[in-house]
């Protein structure tokens, strides 16, 4: 590794929140992988970050091979510009519209970089923001390494579906009520 690369990791980080949903309060937890830059959470770097998370989140688990392929800069995500990848995005649904901290990925042969942080919305113009380092170099094999088994990782994260998703759409028996046994 040189001296001038970074290194990343994935850690599991918690998120939780308050939804009031009709007459009935839940209080769901998203479990997802977070950023680690040299021993440092990505959202504790970018002041922005605070209550988002990245795109590898167990209440999305459908989603997050993709979300593995695009940080791998093997497909393009359609929402942003060509060569940009979502780093950090809105806790509660996932929707870029919402808000989310992006970077131009570079994957090469030997360095792996991320520059040019920004927040987006797709409402408004792209805003750049500041970043202790305004480019971040990984090794592209360990940088590989950690993302690729990111969906793996994910899957084995706590998840709670009722707290998530609420009751609302649910059959009553899917709320764990049980039907009294006839004698």
């Amino acid at each position: 590794m040189n001296a001038a690369e970074n290194l990343l990791a994935l850690r599991p980080a918690l998120l939780r929140r308050t939804v009031h949903d009709r007459n009935e309060v839940r209080h769901p937890e998203s479990h997802f992988l977070d950023f680690v830059i040299d021993g440092q959470s990505l959202s504790d770097l970018i002041p922005e970050g605070q209550g988002l998370v990245t795109p590898f989140n167990r209440p999305w688990l459908a989603t997050v091979p993709e979300a593995v392929e695009q940080l791998r800069g093997r497909k393009p995500c359609t929402d942003l510009a060509p060569g940009r990848v979502p780093l950090l995005v809105c806790g509660e649904c996932g929707d870029l519209a919402c808000g989310a901290v992006t970077t131009a990925l570079d994957v090469g042969q030997t360095t792996t970089t991320w520059a040019d942080f920004r927040w987006e919305d797709g409402a408004t113009p792209s805003t750049s923001i500041h970043v202790p380092s305004e480019r971040l170099s990984f090794s592209s094999r360990i940088y590989l390494d950690v993302v690729s088994d990111a969906a793996e990782r994910v899957a084995g994260l706590p998840y709670d579906q009722l707290a998530n998703e609420g009751r609302r759409s649910r059959w009553p028996w899917q709320w764990g009520w049980r039907l009294p046994k006839e004698d």
